[in-house]
Order: structure tokens, then C-alpha cells, then sequence
């Protein structure tokens, strides 16, 4: 087991909320919830302290589960998180950089997210939401990174 290079070095929730819906009906079962769930990357590098070896990043993660009308969803939710990373390792090719803090730095803020988005429903009138396990690798952005 070895440290990654990438290193989440703080980070905040800028916005939470959820509302229960008190018209959804548990009877009738949820219908397209992923359909209208938008999740929301921004990477950004920074400008690195001197006397650091590698590079610094800003990724900023929001989550929005919207209701469309007439939609049978028991909550409405919203996450945003912003989190600083450092790349230590400071690769010699930017964009494949850029690729891997996107893909790892936005998998860690998502993995926080849920547990957000988890912790809001429990005590809601309607059980407890799990956000599904969510991939952001792109093999195409890989690719065309190479």
C-alpha cells in the first residue's frame, strides 16, 4: 500500500438542502430518479506554494436531483463541494494530470457527497437515499490526453 499522489488537503460543503415531497407515494414507485440527477465536475489548477514539489488543484462537485412534474421522487436535493488537492507527483504532462485529479479528485468529493445526500434523508419521512456508485473516468478523455 503506497499514498496517492493525489492528496485532498481541505475542503468545504457550499450548499446542502433537501425537501421531502409529501405528495410521493411509496406505493407507486420511483420512476426515472437518474434521469433527472446532473452531476457537475469543475477542475481548475493553481497556482502552486514554492515550496511545493507538485501541483495544486481546485475540483468543485455538484450534485442536483431535480422533480420533474408529476414525477413520483420522494426528495429534491442538492450538493455542492469544493475541495483544494495536491498532486505531488507534479507529471510532467499537464493534461494527463488534469485527467487524473478530475477522475480521482472527483470520485473522493462524490464519495462525500453521498454520505451528505444519505445523512439528509435518513430522518425524512421517506427512508434513506443512497446515491448510486458513480464512475468519472472517461477512457475517451484518456485517449485523447495521450
Amino acid at each position: 500500500m503506497k499514498l496517492s499522489p493525489l492528496q485532498l488537503s481541505r475542503y468545504v460543503i457550499t450548499d446542502v438542502g433537501c425537501t421531502a415531497d409529501p405528495d410521493f407515494n411509496p406505493e407507486k414507485g420511483v420512476g426515472a430518479a437518474l434521469e433527472h440527477l446532473s452531476v457537475n465536475v469543475k477542475t481548475n489548477q493553481l497556482a502552486s506554494e514554492k515550496n511545493m514539489p507538485g501541483h495544486s488543484w481546485s475540483v468543485e462537485l455538484e450534485i442536483v436531483q431535480k422533480k420533474a412534474e408529476g414525477q413520483n421522487l420522494p426528495y429534491a436535493f442538492h450538493v455542492s463541494i469544493f475541495g483544494i488537492f495536491d498532486f505531488l507527483d507534479g507529471a510532467a504532462e499537464s493534461e494527463k494530470e488534469k485527467h487524473f485529479v478530475q477522475v480521482n479528485g472527483s470520485s473522493i468529493l462524490f464519495a462525500m457527497a453521498r454520505e451528505q445526500v444519505r445523512t439528509l434523508t435518513a430522518a425524512g419521512p421517506w427512508g434513506v437515499v443512497i446515491l448510486p456508485t458513480m464512475s468519472f473516468y472517461d477512457k475517451k478523455e484518456e485517449t485523447k490526453n495521450s
